[in-house]
């Protein structure tokens, strides 16, 4: 049996897809609570979880923390 590369990029696609969710469930779930934008914690968490790919196109956009000019980690 052999992949079209159609099939090939859709596998790409969703691939690409579900790694973007798990990282903005992942970065999310590290942010501490002050440091959220725009929404309280749990109503992020249900865009999230339940906007799948928009959700965590949304998180990174908007309810990710600002980082400072010059600094990629923020001290803890």
């Amino acid at each position: 049996m052999s992949l079209s590369v159609t099939d090939l990029l859709t596998v790409l696609v969703l691939a690409a897809a579900l790694g973007l969710w798990a990282y903005s469930i992942v970065d999310f779930s590290r942010t501490d609570a002050r440091d959220v934008r725009s929404f309280p914690q749990p109503v992020w968490l249900v865009i999230i979880v339940l906007g799948s790919v928009v959700g965590g196109i949304l998180w990174l956009i908007a309810g990710r923390p600002r980082t400072q000019q010059g600094s990629r980690h923020r001290p803890r």
